[in-house]
Parts: C-alpha cells; structure tokens; sequence
C-alpha cells in the first residue's frame, strides 16, 4: 500500500534531500535543516540505532536529547501523513478498531498506522499530563499495545514553588530510568550542553519574533504553524534546533530589512489562535494570503519560558513546562492573546477549532468575549487538523470571505 513509504528509512531520507525545494517560498535553510533533522530522527528510530523513546509535544525534548535516545513524535508523523493524503485511510483503520471519532484526529491517524505497522516499536512511552487530553489514554494505549514500560510526566494545575519541585522530580527520576535502560550511568554535562543549545535556540526566536511586529509580516503563517512549530516543540536541546532557529531569524531580518513578505500588499493582518492548522490539502491559509491577509503571529509562537538555568536543569526544565500559558487558569491564556493582538497590531483574530481539543475549544467564547470588549473581531472556525472528513471548503471559504470583508469594513 502506498502509506507503507512512512515505514521505510528510505522514505525520510528522500524528505531530508528533497525537503529544501518542495515546502515553501521563503527560509529556505531553516526549512533544509528541519528536513535534515526530522528524516534523521525518524531514521534512527526505524533502524533502531538507539533505544527509541515515544513522547507527546508537551514533553521537554531537551532531556531526550541529552540522553542520546531516538525520539518518535506520532503528532508529528500523522501531520506528515495528512500532508500527503495519507491520513484518513489511517483515521479509518482506528474507528474501526473502535476509537471514538469525537476524539483528536491526529492522535487516531497515529493509532491506525500503528495498528497496520508502520512505525518503529518504542522502548519506552513517555507522555506529559498536559495539555492534551487525549494524549494521555493514547501514549498509554500504545504502551500496552507493545507491553513497554510507560511515564506519566504529572504536571500540576498552578505554577507554584512545590509544583516545581514535583515536577523536577520527576524529570531527574526518568533521566534515571532512561539511563539505566541504557547501560549506563546518567551524564549531567549532556543535560547541560542540551540545555545551552535551548538557551541559543530560544534567544534566536525571541528575536525573529520580534521581526514579526513589521509590516508587511517577514514570515508565512503557513510556515509558522507547520515546520517552525515542529522545531519549537522538537528541536530545543539538539544542534539542530539552535541552527534551525539563528538561520531562521537570519532569513527573517532579511525580509525585514528589504521590507519584503510572503502577503503583499498586506491589507489586513491576523493572529491565529491554537497550536495547529489543517495538513491535508486544502486552501485555508492560502486562500487568506490571496486575499491580502497575512497571518502575523500565531499563539503557538509565543516564547513564555525563561532562559533555563545550567546549574538548575530539571527545575529549570520544570519551570519551562509550568510556564505554559495554555495550561493551568483559562485567564492565562486569554491574557496572552490579548496582549498578542495589541503587540502585533492585529486587525482580526481567527481561533482554529480542531475537532476533539476540548481544553483548547472550551475558552474560545471566552476570550472571543474578551476580544470584542478590546474592539478585535474574532472568528471561531470550526475545522480539524488531520482529518479531512470534517473540512467542508465551500462553508469555510464563505465564513473566511464574510469575515475578511467585515474586517475591511472596519478599517
């Protein structure tokens, strides 16, 4: 079958060649460098070179960095399956294993193509508490599935002193397990290494979000929501993620100080709220930079952690994963977004409603409420990010077209 190619080595390294071409106009060597990382990563994995270690987006990848193991991402890998059209036999093969359609979409595309073989058995599940809620359940089933060892990283609701310490706790404890499955004694100086190459990797973007302030907008949304968010979640603690994020604020000075953007001429700009967009096929942001709207910044963009503290790692990394403004009080994540829309100068918000995200849907009337006391419009579009079966073109295009005009409307 043709989704058999995700299974083959052969596969990723032909995406690592290729990938330098075929993914977007602009940031051409950041985009070659996350190519060559992912199809490396997801070599490793298939060949088995090191001892491969399945782990949710939320999870801090600097600790799996440090300890050499071969990382899987199934949010990542069923992305890439929608993006090539491979993602709803996948979803198909789950509901009829009896996986509940109201749940995530990329999380039942991960389950189908687990269920028919076609990625590289873990060693070890390892899945945050938040802030998905079907991620839980799912790296749980898969541990079952494979009669692995699984970790549960218990993130606390508040930011508080204690929670830190809970959470570096455990974080120190599974750096102990990991070591020991491999033979060896835990090296805090490769945490150390990983988390300076965070620290370079997170000052890079801190500035190339700030380019993003100029108008017209220096960077795509479209890449901004795709590979640069797969780096921001996967990269940080690898060479590869400090690379990725300095070319990148390179490429994106460059279009500042030309005054070029993949939206001209900009007539309207937007801030995209959740952490993903729809992969398959379709026009939805391509349609809104047509139409002249560039999408300025995104939430998922946001850097919301402090530099990590060396001689700290696993409280640091704790704080990191605390400081989340997603996770805990919904007043946290409404706050950001209105400081968003005011930083970037937004003319609209679009919240993108993936089918299934409860603890993402659940606050958009919420601050949709608040936006319109700020005088920001906010569209609520309601669509799903791997399963195209929940897409309906006509319908979205009507509600972006409606929107787009009030929008012009009001300037």
């Amino acid at each position: 079958m043709a989704h058999r190619v995700l299974r083959r080595p052969l596969t990723y390294e032909l995406l690592g060649r290729l990938g330098k071409n075929a993914y977007s106009r602009q940031n051409k060597r950041a985009q070659g460098i996350w190519f060559d990382f992912t199809s490396r990563e997801m070599k490793a994995a298939l060949r088995r070179e090191n001892l491969v270690v399945w782990a949710n987006a939320f999870f801090p990848f600097e600790l799996l960095h440090a300890l050499g193991v071969s990382p899987v991402h199934p949010e990542t890998i069923a992305a890439l399956a929608a993006r090539l059209g491979l993602s709803r036999q996948a979803i198909s093969c789950a509901e009829a294993g009896g996986y509940s359609p109201d749940t995530c979409s990329f999380y039942r595309c991960a389950t189908g193509l687990n269920m028919e073989n076609l990625l590289p058995p873990p060693d070890l599940v390892i899945s945050a508490s938040y802030l998905c809620d079907g991620a839980v359940k799912f790296f749980h089933n898969i541990a079952r599935y494979y009669g692995c060892d699984y970790f549960l990283l218990d993130v606390p609701y508040h930011d508080t002193e204690n929670a830190r310490k809970y959470l570096a706790g455990q974080l120190e404890e599974l750096a102990g397990i990991i070591a020991a499955r491999q033979g060896k004694r835990f090296n805090p100086d490769r945490l150390v290494e990983a988390l300076e190459l965070s620290n370079q990797a997170r000052d890079y973007f801190v500035r190339t979000n700030e380019l993003r302030r100029a108008s017209p907008s220096p960077l795509s949304g479209d890449d901004a929501i795709s590979y640069v968010l797969d780096m921001q979640f996967f990269g940080p603690g690898s060479r590869a993620g400090a690379d990725f994020f300095k070319a990148l604020y390179e490429e994106v000075k460059t279009n500042v100080d030309s005054g070029q953007g993949p939206v001209a001429p900009e007539k309207l700009r937007l801030l995209w709220l959740h952490y993903i967009r729809p992969y398959y096929p379709n026009e939805v942001l391509s349609y809104l930079e047509e139409a002249g709207a560039s999408i300025c910044f995104g939430e998922a963009n946001y850097v919301y952690w402090e530099p990590l503290d060396v001689a700290k790692p696993f409280e640091s990394l704790a704080a990191r994963v605390l400081a989340n403004p997603s996770g805990g009080p919904l007043e946290r994540r409404a706050d950001l977004a209105l400081e968003l829309a005011e930083k970037y100068r937004v003319d609209g918000v679009i919240h993108f409603s993936h089918w299934g995200c409860r603890q993402s849907c659940g606050g958009e009337y919420v601050i949709r409420d608040l936006m319109k006391k700020k005088g920001v419009p906010m569209l609520i579009l309601d669509g799903d990010g791997a399963d195209s079966r929940n897409y309906s073109r006509e319908q979205t295009r009507l509600r972006l077209e409606a929107f787009l005009e009030m929008l012009e409307a009001n300037k």
